[in-house]
């Protein structure tokens, strides 16, 4: 297994918890809008390197590759606007949020190393 392929696994999986984890405690809180907003933005925030690599692999070049991921995940904060209405920013940061976990995890596998 590559050490990229771990990286992404690792990071599908820790957003997946977090998605869970936060769709519960957000809900409890009396916010179930939010808490599924930022669940699907980590859920689809981790899917980023397995697009990147999918697409390089295939030899998009790396500015159209990034370029794509863009206006892919653009759209998708857009029609979270359209269904989520103010509740919108939640998908947005879960996005980002998952591109941290996706550093958090590939900071820890180089140290180990």
């Amino acid at each position: 297994m590559t050490s990229s392929s771990v990286v992404l696994r690792q990071t599908a999986v820790g957003c997946a918890i977090l998605a869970a984890a936060s769709a519960v405690v957000v809900s409890l809180a009396g916010h179930p809008i939010l808490g599924v907003g930022f669940g699907a933005g980590l859920l689809v925030g981790s899917l980023n390197g397995y697009l990147i690599d999918g697409l390089l692999s295939r030899g998009a070049p790396f500015v159209a590759a990034s370029l794509a991921r863009i206006v892919f995940f653009s759209s998708l904060v857009l029609m979270a606007a359209v269904v989520l209405r103010n509740n919108a920013w939640a998908v947005a940061l879960g996005i980002g949020v998952a591109q941290l976990v996706m550093m958090g995890v590939s900071i820890r596998r180089g140290l180990k190393r």
